[in-house]
């Protein structure tokens, strides 16, 4: 009873918010070397829920349940730009490790894994010329064609703390192809900055 109450005790809960910066690429080396030089950061926002487990004064383990924006932008002027949105719901597990602190702040580097699934999407393409826009919903039900909804992959970044408010780096780098086809298949690449928020700590 005593071990169940002290690990209970190093837990932690908060809320996490922040900005999702992608940058997705194709599998394929001939698509992505044409979309190289026209490609953009898409933005997008990531949160969700975040348990913290101290193994001891310098060791921690984090997981989170996230809801994720990612995908791929890109512009081609004057001619058209398109936005490939990719929503996930994501499950990132990460280990910390504490390069310095005080009663009151800490500063962590951590690394870990993801796995993800793809809930929606769309796909929007618009001619700068004329201002015409197309937008078509991912359809996962086309039997035409095969979509990998799992995505996983590798997490790395740094974390500051001060008091009940952490500040935190991530970079994401996906294992998994959007589709089965590698030719239009895309993984993504995305970088996150943001806050956590201490409730329970």
């Amino acid at each position: 009873l005593s071990i169940n109450c002290y690990i209970f005790s190093q837990i932690s809960f908060g809320i996490k918010t922040g900005l999702n910066l992608s940058h997705a690429q194709y599998l394929d080396d001939g698509d992505e070397q044409l979309v190289k030089p026209y490609r953009k950061l898409k933005p997008g926002f990531v949160t969700g829920i975040v348990f913290n487990s101290k193994l001891n004064e310098v060791l921690s383990v984090q997981v989170e349940l996230l809801y994720a924006q990612k995908g791929l932008r890109f512009e081609q002027q004057p001619y058209s730009k398109s936005v490939n949105s990719m929503n996930y719901l994501e499950l990132p597990l990460s280990g910390h490790y504490k390069i310095a602190g005080t009663t009151f702040s800490e500063f962590n580097a951590f690394i870990g894994g993801y796995i993800a699934y793809w809930t929606d999407g769309k796909y929007k393409y618009t001619e700068l010329s004329s201002g015409e826009t197309d937008v078509q919903k991912v359809d996962f039900n086309n039997p035409d064609y095969k979509y990998n909804r799992i995505d996983a992959g590798i997490l790395g970044g740094f974390a500051y703390r001060i008091n009940k408010t952490t500040l935190f780096v991530r970079y994401l780098h996906s294992m998994a192809g959007s589709s089965e086809i590698n030719a239009d298949a895309l993984t993504n690449r995305v970088i996150s900055i943001g806050l956590i928020f201490l409730v329970i700590n």
